[in-house]
């Protein structure tokens, strides 16, 4: 499955993932509280919340909580980079990508050191290359590509090519 943490407002996601499910071959949806995580789909966070992976007795769940008003950005990365290295025990692959800011750095630290792979978009291709930097800068980023290549390394990812799975 794939969890996306999008900085996106409210109003946003929900269109953003319906478009993305119509140009895509994945099932791609706007994740609801206690959602059961299936195999091959694509879940994006709502704007305003956070989003969190579980382990309960029916499988994988996503939680969703309301973001606080000290919270700087919601969806957050690091909230859900740090729940699946809490909770999932397979192999992980964060990617970071454009952005700006700092969300994400502490989530990229705890996802590499459960054995998750981590790879950030370069700078020439991000058009904003400050989420990528913190990323970078926290010395837990295992591959740094430019946004085509991303592609290719989450296809592998897929097929089990090249990913840590212990720490």
């Amino acid at each position: 499955a794939y969890l996306v943490a999008q900085h996106m407002p409210r109003h946003f996601t929900a269109a953003f993932a319906e478009r993305l499910n119509r140009r895509s071959a994945a099932n791609v949806v706007q994740a609801c509280h206690g959602e059961l995580v299936k195999p091959g789909c694509v879940y994006i966070a709502p704007g305003g919340s956070h989003m969190e992976l579980v382990e309960s007795q029916e499988g994988w769940q996503l939680i969703l909580s309301e973001a606080e008003y000290t919270d700087s950005c919601a969806p957050s990365v690091d909230k859900l980079f740090i729940s699946v290295a809490e909770h999932y025990h397979g192999a992980a692959l964060g990617i970071m990508l454009t952005g700006m800011g700092t969300d994400g750095r502490v989530g990229v630290e705890a996802l590499h050191r459960a054995g998750g792979h981590v790879v950030a978009e370069s700078e020439e291709t991000a058009t904003v290359f400050g989420l990528p930097k913190e990323a970078i800068a926290s010395g837990a980023v295992n591959e740094v590509l430019p946004l085509p290549k991303i592609v290719d390394r989450l296809a592998k990812f897929a097929r089990g090519e090249g990913v840590r799975t212990e720490p």
